[in-house]
Formats: C-alpha cells, sequence, structure tokens
C-alpha cells in the first residue's frame, strides 16, 4: 500500500489530525520525549478544538497520532507535504482551523528558541497547501511571540545559566543549584514560582543539551539569542550578574567560566564601571581559579 493509501485510510479525527501535526513537528530531529508529550498538551489551547477534550480524551487521541506519524515515518521531512495534502488539508477546513494549525506547530518549533530545517519543512507545507496569507501567518507568529513572551524569555535566561556551569566541562553540584537559588537576579525567571521555573528548567536543559554542547553554538546562543531576548540595559545587566553569581557559587571559577562572563559582556556590550563592578563584587569571594589559589 503507498503512503498516499495509507494516510487516506488512517481516518483520524480532526482533533488527532491535529496532534499527529503537533507530534510531526517535534519528531523532526528524532523519537518524541516525555518533555515534548508535555509540550504537546501545555500548547494545545493553540488549536482551538483541542481545548474542549479531557485528559483522559486528549490522552488516547494523542497516542493514536504518534502511531499514526511512527508508522507513516512522518519523522522523514520528505513524507510531510504528502501527508499535510492528503490528510490534514481534507481535515481542516474551515480557514480559522488552518491558521490555528499554523499557529500551535509554529508554538511547539519555537519551544527550543529557533526553527531547525525539519521544522520548517512542516510549517512551509502548511502554509502552502493551507494557501495561508502573509498576513495570516504573520499574525499567527506575532501571537505566539506574545502570547509565550515570559517562557521564552524563561528559557533563553536559565540556559544561560546552564551555559555558565558547563563552560568547564564540569558540573558542579553548587552551580547547578545555583541556577535555581539565584534567578531572582534575573527578571524574567525571578517572577516564576518553582513550579513555572521548573518547566523553564526542563526546556532549557533540552536546548543545552541539544545545541549548547557545541562551543559554536554557544556562542551564536549567546549572540543570536540572549542579547535578543535580554535586550535592555536592566536585563543585560541583570544577565551578567546571574552569570557571575553561578560562575562564583562554590568559590572557584575556571579560566573557561571567566572566558563565558568576558564573551557575555562583549555580546551584551557592557563595557563601563557597572560591568566591573559586579564582576569585581562577586570576583571577592572566590578563593581559586581552576583550583590553584588566587
Amino acid at each position: 500500500m503507498s503512503f498516499i493509501d495509507r494516510i487516506k485510510k488512517a481516518g483520524l479525527s480532526q482533533n488527532e489530525g491535529a496532534l499527529s501535526c503537533a507530534v510531526a513537528v517535534l519528531s523532526q530531529d528524532g523519537e518524541l520525549s516525555d518533555l515534548e508529550r508535555r509540550l504537546i498538551g501545555l500548547f494545545r489551547d493553540q488549536f482551538s478544538p483541542l481545548s474542549d477534550l479531557d485528559e483522559t480524551a486528549f490522552k488516547t487521541a494523542l497516542e493514536r497520532a504518534e502511531r499514526f506519524v511512527t508508522e507513516n515515518n512522518l519523522m522523514n521531512s520528505a513524507n510531510i507535504p504528502a501527508y499535510v495534502r492528503t490528510h490534514l488539508a481534507p481535515l481542516m477546513t474551515q480557514p480559522k482551523h488552518r491558521a490555528e494549525l499554523y499557529r500551535y506547530a509554529y508554538a511547539l518549533a519555537m519551544a527550543d528558541l529557533t526553527i531547525d530545517e525539519g521544522e520548517q519543512v512542516v510549517l512551509d507545507a502548511l502554509l502552502q497547501t493551507f494557501a495561508l496569507t502573509a498576513q495570516t501567518r504573520q499574525a499567527a507568529e506575532a501571537d505566539v511571540l506574545r502570547e509565550f513572551y515570559t517562557l521564552y524569555h524563561a528559557i533563553a535566561a536559565t540556559a544561560l545559566g546552564l551555559i555558565v556551569v558547563t563552560a568547564d566541562g564540569r558540573v558542579e553540584q553548587d552551580e547547578l543549584d545555583h541556577v535555581r537559588e539565584a534567578r531572582a537576579l534575573l527578571e524574567p525567571i525571578g517572577r516564576l514560582d518553582d513550579l513555572q521555573f521548573s518547566l523553564a528548567f526542563d526546556m532549557a536543559l533540552n536546548v543545552h543539551d541539544r545545541f549548547l554542547l557545541d562551543s559554536d553554538n554557544r556562542q551564536a546562543f549567546l549572540q543570536n539569542i540572549v542579547s535578543t531576548m535580554l535586550n535592555t540595559r536592566e536585563l543585560s545587566l541583570q544577565a551578567f550578574e546571574y552569570a557571575s553569581a553561578i560562575a562564583t557559587a562554590d568559590g572557584d571559577i575556571s579560566q573557561a567560566e571567566l572566558d563565558t562572563l568576558q564573551a557575555l559582556l562583549d555580546t551584551l556590550k557592557i563595557h563601563d564601571s557597572d560591568g566591573e563592578a559586579i564582576f569585581n563584587r562577586y570576583m571577592a569571594r572566590v578563593r581559586t581559579i581552576d583550583g590553584r589559589p588566587r
């Protein structure tokens, strides 16, 4: 049976179709994780019909959507255009639902703060097959960025903390604990309660482990994400203080961590006495550098 014949035989409901799209977006880089399943549920209000499902019905629909994506190899982006054309298009006949499904897919793709190649294939297929106008696309993306502004900024801030913790290739528990404990220093995460921060931390850890183990990616993240999202003078100083607090939490600082702090000063364009004062305040509690007495 051909791919298109299998799609037509699947007989998914509209809700299951929307969830299959959500799964396809997040499966482009591999098997769906538990965190990604949580995100599919957390963002489900972007596609309004999903809001009417109780938790049991939602879980059942998601399980069927996952099986569908796996059985039809939608992790392979080459299969995405045919899937959208032959399955999703007949299910999403109302312009409102087509726009909402694009918004849902975009929100999920942006959960790691960037759109990768496979995710872009899904988004492009939705735009083209649904014949969404540039105005509709721009409105949907603006709605997502506005609605999840706090979450996206919290992920960027927390990922910055994780970059500092792992700068020297070691993960010290004191520093890792300080990613949580020092969050009051940085407004986007300082206002979160423990449950909200836990989600931001898990999402930031996912971003870190997928993209930020590579030094070039780390630098690009600082330049393109951190500097864009923490783009006021106040937030820049807060971000540098947060990073300095984490780097010096255990009384030792490595040369790699010092280099990261210097890179952050350059990225955030803090070249004045304010940055120097923050640095000196936290360096005052440093007893050793790379394990050697100062």
